[in-house]
């Protein structure tokens, strides 16, 4: 006899210890596919439990033991990200003009956003650039440290 839930076959004696009354929820309470289930579950929050997740960057941080190089890489994201911003804003200024007239507060709103994302922008390059230098400058003076014997 096989189980309900799985094609694993069932000992005789089980089928056989098991009265004829049993409901469906408790045919299946010794089937090794629920055991094997419920092991490999615990296995698994085991494991997750286990997982050490590594501390946040400290973006603001000019500590050289951060990873600069990804701080670095996160602001020129986001720099990227804030210029593309800006270019679509600069669209949308254009089609703005073209409906509500060169002197709408729709214009007059969608140019300040330009120009606050394009700041944005430029901010996020020079902070990924002073993280720059100083990963080039702390690789520099691990590079530079004599060695200890």
């Amino acid at each position: 006899m096989k189980c309900f839930s799985c094609p694993v076959i069932l000992p005789i004696r089980t089928i056989l210890a098991r009265s004829s009354s049993t409901s469906g929820a408790n045919a299946n309470r010794g089937c090794l596919c629920n055991r094997i289930g419920v092991f490999f579950l615990f296995l698994s929050l085991v494991a997750l439990g286990c997982v050490r997740t590594s501390a946040p960057l400290d973006l603001s941080s000019p500590d050289p033991s951060q990873d600069q190089w990804k701080i670095a890489s996160y602001y020129s994201r986001e720099a990227v990200r804030l210029r593309l911003k800006a270019d679509e804003l600069a669209e949308r200024v254009a089609v703005y003009e073209r409906l509500f007239g060169p002197d709408s507060e729709w214009v007059a709103g969608a140019k300040l956003l330009v120009e606050f994302y394009r700041n944005a922008a430029q901010e996020r390059e020079r902070l990924a650039d002073m993280h720059l230098e100083l990963a080039a400058n702390g690789r520099q003076s691990r590079l530079a440290a004599p060695l200890s014997p």
